[in-house]
């Protein structure tokens, strides 16, 4: 656990500061209102799905643990206990606590099955799953991209450029710019989820395209937030990325809004 920032994880009892976001981007509530052991219980969990904590991998000791999180070690059990009761890790008699190596596998089948599952009007809520997952991928990518992630991304950035009048060029060169940048999070779990999600991204991301370049100069503004995204991802700064990758998917929902009271 020794990559994991608690900087933000000042869950002693007087610590009022709230914990910004999650791995999935989501705001979690202020440390007054959330159970101490529920916040210890999010970081670990939290940690697995974006990949650094591994199958297998031993935690720190509960001294340790109630160390960096700055709690009792009463706190870090009932944590711990919580964990193994949700299939996350086994505690072992006098070995100490492990990631356990179907947690993964079945994170990611249950959440794929219920994308899967998904009916195509809930398509609010299918562009709400990907801002959460594609927004961290973002952030993830701004920190942990390789060189080869980035000529990845920026290939499909130029495949873009060159399609304004190529509807199935440029769909497929907006489709494969989401899908590199979650491969540059280099996070398995969030790069298997993307790959079911991106079955389910195409009709979404035409329906847009067609309704953005039916306007005046919408092509190049909807290429420069795809750029803007590349810039914050190739200088290193996760919170822009997050940012922007966030307000992208947001003004995508608000135009398929709009597409369909058009379309009544």
């Amino acid at each position: 656990m020794g990559n994991i920032d608690h900087s933000e994880l000042m869950v002693g009892p007087e610590s009022t500061q709230p914990i910004t976001k999650n791995v999935l981007g989501l705001t979690v509530e202020p440390l007054k209102e959330q159970k101490i052991y529920q916040v210890i219980f999010d970081s670990i969990r939290d940690s697995i799905i974006n990949g650094e904590l591994k199958p297998g991998q031993k935690l720190p000791p509960e001294r340790v643990l109630a160390k960096r999180f700055q709690v009792s070690r009463t706190s870090i059990r009932e944590a711990l206990m919580a964990l193994e009761i949700s299939g996350i890790i086994v505690i072992k008699s006098s070995e100490g606590s492990f990631i356990r190596q179907i947690e993964t596998t079945t994170l990611i089948n249950d959440l794929s099955s219920a994308i899967i599952k998904a009916e195509d009007n809930m398509v609010y809520e299918m562009l709400e799953v990907r801002r959460l997952i594609e927004s961290e991928c973002a952030a993830l990518a701004a920190v942990r991209a390789t060189s080869i992630n980035l000529t990845q991304i920026r290939q499909h950035l130029d495949d873009m450029a060159k399609s304004e009048y190529d509807e199935e060029t440029g769909l497929s060169a907006d489709l494969n710019f989401h899908y590199s940048v979650a491969q540059a999070a280099n996070s398995t779990i969030l790069f298997d989820l993307m790959k079911v999600l991106v079955n389910r991204m195409k009709g979404t991301i035409r329906a847009t395209r067609n309704y953005r370049f039916s306007q005046p100069n919408r092509f190049e503004e909807t290429l420069n937030e795809h750029k803007e995204i590349y810039i914050a991802i190739s200088a290193n700064n996760p919170d822009r990325a997050r940012s922007l990758m966030a307000k992208h998917l947001i003004d995508i929902r608000e135009e398929i809004a709009i597409i369909s009271l058009e379309n009544k």
